[in-house]
């Protein structure tokens, strides 16, 4: 039996455990796929292993409070580049921080700022094309994202594989999808009905739903012209949601009205969590010209709703073309043929959408975000998150 001294010992030990401090650093927190995604790693942080920090270089938005509600400081840095730099240098070395962790490409060269430290050095690929990062100078941009890193993290494995050209050999360059959320059949039921006495949507009505930013990226004219296509055929509702400047949004209801679609297709703007409305949706469309692995399509999969997807970077790893969801070109005219097929078929969208909820049970987030503390501890063994 041990005696009291030695349980008093033990307990001082335990106690005195240090904590990794991690430093993420993250363009913006407005609304968005790559926002929601730190949001969850960070819900399945191990605080008694690790004691996370996250630095803005751009902009404050939507998440900034629910990460706080984490009790996760959120620090905005000021100034130019170099300003912001040195600053969150000063942070770091400050703070103790043991592992710097970038979210996205264009603030991996924030890692320049802690060379000469003993800080483990991660950054962020989200796509295989370097779209994020300004088209000036991108040749540079790319050197400077991936040069002081010493491991990169691709969220698909096409942009693992490109980032793997390019890097040298000493670089670790590791594949960990995006993390969804699943809600309970009783939720998507709830949410269904929900959603779909909110829209005014008729029983016999095929609702589609798209969702993300209304950017040129997301392509929401070409969701109307296949919704134009398809309403001919079937009596289709659909909605878009997301977050826009005006001018975006104004043009996209101008083209729904000269498409003579002001009773079929609206624009609702920024929900907050629109998986919920995917749940009231018959099937998903997704119209982006590119995108890294595209959260919204998880979602809708992780809602057993089925999705028709243009062929963009990472939805062949989520969508077996056929089978759990249908992959198309970019032509407007095939991607309608593919909603007129599952709006006619109820059984066919009740089992593929029932397949792609299946299929993708290895991207919960637990699972995911484990992946990623993983990639946090040290690389000599003196900081074990979770040991």
């Amino acid at each position: 039996m041990p005696t009291n001294l030695q349980q008093e010992q033990a307990v001082k030990q335990v106690q005195t455990v240090k904590k990794g401090v991690l430093a993420v650093i993250i363009g913006q927190l407005n609304a968005g796929g790559s926002e929601r995604q730190l949001y969850l790693f960070l819900q399945h942080c191990d605080y008694d292993h690790w004691s996370p920090k996250v630095f803005v270089s751009g902009e404050l938005g939507a998440w900034r409070d629910e990460i706080v509600k984490l009790g996760i400081p959120v620090t905005l840095l000021h100034g130019n580049r170099l300003a912001k730099m040195w600053r969150f240098r000063q942070a770091c070395l400050t703070e103790g921080v043991t592992c710097f962790f970038s979210w996205s490409s264009y603030t991996n060269a924030y890692a320049a700022a802690l060379l000469g430290s003993n800080v483990r050095k991660i950054g962020s690929f989200r796509n295989s094309s370097f779209d994020d990062l300004p088209k000036m100078l991108r040749k540079f941009w790319e050197f400077v994202s991936l040069q002081p890193i010493s491991v990169a993290v691709c969220n698909s494995l096409e942009t693992r594989t490109r980032i793997k050209q390019r890097a040298n050999a000493s670089k670790d360059v590791v594949y960990v999808p995006n993390g969804v959320e699943f809600l309970t059949p009783e939720e998507i039921i709830h949410w269904r009905a929900f959603w779909r006495k909110k829209l005014l949507v008729a029983g016999d009505a095929i609702l589609v739903v798209g969702v993300g930013r209304l950017t040129p990226q997301k392509n929401f004219q070409r969701f109307i012209s296949v919704i134009a296509q398809a309403v001919q055929i079937l009596p289709i509702r659909a909605v878009i949601a997301g977050p826009g400047a005006v001018a975006q949004r104004t043009a996209l209801e101008e083209t729904i009205a000269e498409s003579g679609l002001k009773n079929v297709l609206g624009i609702l703007g920024y929900i907050p969590n629109a998986q919920r409305l995917i749940c009231a949706a018959d099937l998903f469309l997704l119209t982006s010209d590119h995108e890294g692995m595209p959260n919204v399509v998880l979602e809708a999969m992780a809602c057993g709703v089925p999705c028709v997807s243009t062929d963009v970077h990472g939805v062949r790893e989520l969508i077996v073309d056929g089978s759990t969801g249908f992959i198309v070109d970019f032509q407007v005219t095939n991607l309608a043929q593919r909603v007129i097929e599952l709006g006619r078929n109820s059984k066919l969208r009740y089992e593929m959408g029932a397949r792609a909820r299946q299929s993708i049970s290895k991207y919960r987030p637990e699972k995911v975000a484990a992946q990623l503390w993983k990639l946090c501890e040290s690389d000599d063994g003196n900081q074990k998150a979770g040991h």
